[in-house]
């Protein structure tokens, strides 16, 4: 077998115990056909509703689709080596194979289906949960022994409102945190729900693969720091590094990237002489832990003063009862914009306590910040877990 095409190792099996009762193809056949067009010589292409097959690409690859939380998803082209080798660091660090996998989610999430094809290439025995309700996950994460989970922040908060059931789900050796960063309350409940995992936040992209992950030394608030033989440069470009403690646009340099964007031509402004930015802002402290401030097109002005929604999301996430929040603009004629802040809660919350808090904390919002409730099944979400910023955006309209 080729070793730069993904194998599906005869140690592992896939199991979704919700497949048979789904109308989409089951999922464990998708996977098998996947596998069929990459080993034929051929491109698969993960989409929305399956799997197709395009022509092939020199040494192998496969294309995805990308999250899409703030404008058109687009197609993500690879080689598999560039996630074989992460594959077998991971291996080398925390000694995954033959292992229990679960992971949530949809497979047209590079999250789930990197964990997907990790899982399989390693020998393990991966369970596909997408679907299950957050106490049906953790009855199922307890009752499978399952010791390696790969999941997002919010997928995170959504399972952890089922905890009130006293769940232990002490198989569980490491919690593989990706698509943003998790606040302290909800990784010290998951702590006490896991209480032999390790927690592994990290940072990257469906672009750029792995570019930093945590450690038991990384502070709060930080992904960690450089994946292995990742480079990381702050600046508006990478020939234009800010100063140490100051904050730069992230660059990346990696055997992990991805190898182009399929039917898009001329030149990219996220790309640079082998470089790729993810498009978010960042800062290092002094032992180069990497803090990530938030994506660069979410940023917009109220009076004139550039807001980060992600530092507002932050704070608001900070409060226990609130599972879920996202803040998107709206245009107001005075200000320039107003800032709306969706949420979702396990219990009731004081909204106008919440409102002062945040305008305490960024004095601009004063007079210009909202903050709609919703429920946690109405709250918009995209297959990779992440809030969908452009329906909430909709919805003011």
């Amino acid at each position: 077998m080729h070793q730069n095409l993904f194998k599906w190792s005869d140690k592992s099996s896939f199991i979704s115990p919700r497949s048979k009762s789904r109308d989409k193809a089951d999922i464990a056949n998708q996977l098998a056909l996947f596998f069929e067009i990459l080993h034929s010589g051929k491109t698969p292409r993960i989409n929305s509703d399956g799997i197709t097959s395009h022509k092939p690409v020199i040494g192998g690859g496969f294309q995805s689709i990308s999250g899409g939380s703030t404008g058109l998803p687009k197609i993500i082209e690879r080689t598999c080596i560039s996630w074989i080798l992460s594959f077998n660091i991971n291996n080398k660090f925390f000694n995954l194979s033959g292992c229990k996998v679960a992971l949530f989610g949809s497979l047209n999430h590079s999250l789930v289906l990197y964990g997907a094809l990790e899982g399989l290439h390693l020998g393990c025995e991966v369970h596909y949960l997408e679907g299950q309700s957050p106490t049906k996950q953790l009855e199922y994460l307890e009752r499978e022994n399952i010791e390696i989970l790969y999941v997002t922040p919010t997928q995170l908060r959504l399972m952890l409102t089922a905890k009130y059931k006293n769940y232990r789900i002490k198989s569980l050796k490491y919690v593989f945190i990706g698509g943003g960063s998790t606040e302290q309350n909800t990784l010290m409940e998951l702590s006490e729900l896991a209480p032999n995992a390790a927690l592994k936040q990290f940072y990257g992209s469906s672009e750029t693969s792995f570019i930093s992950i945590s450690d038991k030394f990384t502070p709060k608030g930080s992904v960690g720091k450089a994946y292995k033989d990742v480079e990381i440069i702050l600046g508006a470009s990478p020939n234009e590094p800010v100063k140490k403690g100051e904050i730069g646009r992230v660059w990346v340099r990696s055997p992990y990237l991805f190898s182009k964007y399929v039917g898009e031509n001329g030149i990219n402004s996220n790309q640079v002489s082998g470089w790729v930015s993810p498009g978010e802002l960042a800062k290092f402290d002094q032992d180069q832990n990497l803090f990530i401030l938030g994506r660069i097109d979410r940023i917009f002005k109220i009076k004139d003063q550039s807001i980060i929604p992600e530092e507002i999301e932050r704070y608001l996430l900070a409060e226990k009862k609130v599972k879920m929040a996202a803040v998107v603009k709206e245009y107001d004629i005075l200000r320039g914009n107003k800032a709306i802040a969706y949420i979702a809660t396990s219990d009731a919350v004081n909204v106008e306590k919440l409102i002062d808090e945040c305008i305490s904390l960024i004095p601009p919002l004063d007079g210009s910040l909202k903050i709609i409730e919703l429920t946690l099944a109405n709250f918009p979400l995209l297959p990779s877990g992440k809030p969908d910023f452009c329906k909430l955006e909709l919805r003011g309209v």
